[in-house]
């Protein structure tokens, strides 16, 4: 990496630091890498989607401010986290602070990084300490779109939140086992028009 910025004195500009802005003017990612970061956002930006693996049912809504609503299984409340899209590169930055911790590097927050034109195909959710349970650490988790979307179920990704789950409280408790089917859904939970902020339309 070349280039050099003087971040001595800290600028917040819409929840950036100087540092941070720094740190993104000397990336330069291929246009291709752009445009799969551009792809992912766009289908997950303003939806609410459904997920099973071995983890059981977990369901979320990606809201176009950053903000991650999660509905996991078990819990009484919404996990309220964050959401960005990155490049393979800036996610090398992130971690790249020499401790040659290849996790959470405790450098930068995924919300300072949200919606910025970097490039990349890597969504990554942050959730805070105490989310999933008194002993919980928290957490920066980032998949690519093939390891990501082999998790979501067929058919299992909806305009809007179309759970309410800002509210902060799940509409019900969410079994861990067995699979939940979409048409459980349907009668209580009508699909929503797509945010017009986020994405393109579901077709």
């Amino acid at each position: 990496m070349s280039g050099s910025c003087d971040t001595a004195t800290p600028e917040r500009r819409f929840g950036l630091t100087a540092a941070t802005l720094c740190v993104l003017t000397i990336i330069s990612p291929p246009a291709n890498a752009q445009a799969n970061v551009e792809a992912l956002f766009d289908l997950l930006c303003g939806r609410t989607v459904h997920f099973y693996d071995g983890s059981g049912n977990q369901i979320e809504y990606t809201a176009g401010d950053g903000t991650a609503y999660l509905w996991y299984h078990d819990l009484p409340d919404v996990i309220v986290g964050s959401w960005g899209v990155y490049s393979d590169a800036e996610l090398r930055e992130l971690q790249n602070d020499g401790s040659n911790d290849t996790g959470r590097d405790g450098g930068l927050d995924s919300r300072e990084l949200f919606d910025l034109p970097i490039g990349g195909a890597q969504v990554c959710y942050e959730y805070p300490a105490g989310g999933f349970g008194p002993l919980d650490p928290g957490g920066f988790h980032c998949w690519d779109e093939l390891d990501l979307f082999e998790t979501v179920v067929e058919g299992g990704v909806f305009p809007g939140d179309r759970y309410g789950l800002r509210d902060g409280v799940p509409p019900f408790n969410l079994p861990e086992h067995p699979f939940q089917a979409l048409e459980s859904f349907d009668a209580d939970f009508p699909q929503l028009p797509p945010e017009p902020a986020c994405g393109v339309p579901i077709s």
